[in-house]
């Protein structure tokens, strides 16, 4: 995929991330004060919305990873890996405390 049509899809991805995020934490308080009120929805909303707008180029950065040249195991290794990243962040808040 080119760069223009990425960031098209990117752009797209945080626009519906941002909107489905506020809707449901209007519809489910509880989900929006889990995730740390109004702000924290928003920031959630947008950061998912990029990441599902990206999918498309994920295998570029499980190829980052693994270096190797399966695309599905890319892709997943693409996918799991931000979300690893803040696991082991959180983890390291944690025990910070």
């Amino acid at each position: 995929m080119n760069r223009p049509g990425l960031r098209l899809n990117q752009f797209m991805g945080i626009v519906v991330g941002l909107v489905g995020a506020l809707m449901t934490a209007n519809f489910w308080p509880d989900i929006r004060t889990a995730v740390g009120g109004w702000v924290g929805t928003i920031l959630w909303g947008i950061a998912l919305g990029g990441l599902f707008g990206s999918m498309d180029s994920m295998h570029m950065v499980g190829r980052l990873i693994t270096r190797g040249e399966n695309h599905a195991l890319n892709t997943l290794v693409g996918l799991v890996a931000p979300f690893s990243l803040i696991g082991a962040l959180l983890m390291l808040l944690k025990l910070a405390r």
